[in-house]
Order: C-alpha cells, then sequence, then structure tokens
C-alpha cells in the first residue's frame, strides 16, 4: 500500500515537472516569435549570407516608421512604382560608378 501510494506521488511529481517545462516550452517560443526578435533573426541570416545591407534596410524601416509607410505607398500605386524603380536603379548606378571610383583610387 505504501509503494502505491509512493508511486503515485512520484508521477503526480513527475507530471508537474513536464507541465513546468512544456511552459518554459511556450514562454521561450512566444519570445522568440516577437516581431523585433524576428527581425532581428532576419537580420543576422542576411548577414551571414552576404545580403547585410538588406538587413541594414530592415533595421531603418524599424527604426523609422515612415519608411515603410513611404514604402508601402510607393509599391501600390503602379505609375509610382515606375518611377521608384528607375529612381532606385540610377541610385544604384550612381553608388556602384562611385564605389569602383574609390576602389581605383581616382
Amino acid at each position: 500500500m505504501a509503494d502505491r501510494r509512493l508511486r503515485i506521488e512520484l508521477l503526480r511529481m513527475r507530471a508537474g515537472y513536464e507541465r513546468m517545462a512544456v511552459r518554459r516550452g511556450a514562454c521561450r517560443l512566444a519570445g522568440e516569435l516577437r516581431p523585433e526578435s524576428l527581425v532581428a533573426q532576419a537580420r543576422d541570416r542576411l548577414g551571414s549570407v552576404g545580403l547585410g545591407w538588406l538587413g541594414g534596410g530592415l533595421r531603418a524601416m524599424r527604426r523609422y516608421p515612415v519608411l515603410l509607410s513611404l514604402l508601402t505607398s510607393v509599391v501600390s500605386n503602379p505609375h509610382r512604382r515606375g518611377i521608384a524603380l528607375k529612381t532606385a536603379l540610377i541610385a544604384g548606378l550612381v553608388w556602384l560608378g562611385k564605389r569602383r571610383r574609390r576602389e581605383t583610387g581616382e
């Protein structure tokens, strides 16, 4: 009879520990699913594959929400989208030209 009570008590304790482990895991998962945590993970992964500039853009959009609003308004309008793509192309070419000039020492 005492062995049976001891086993029951041990099983109750084990179930309590398992419930605590599940709660702890759920809290950790909830912490990892916060937007700032997801953005940090995305930025780190982009940096590891050589797209650190994209991570910098994500950081800037998080820091300055007006940029995200401006970007979505430009992308949503087809006429503005064409102008924005042309402007980005020109800005990219200018940046590449300046970078090449800096590398060659001119």
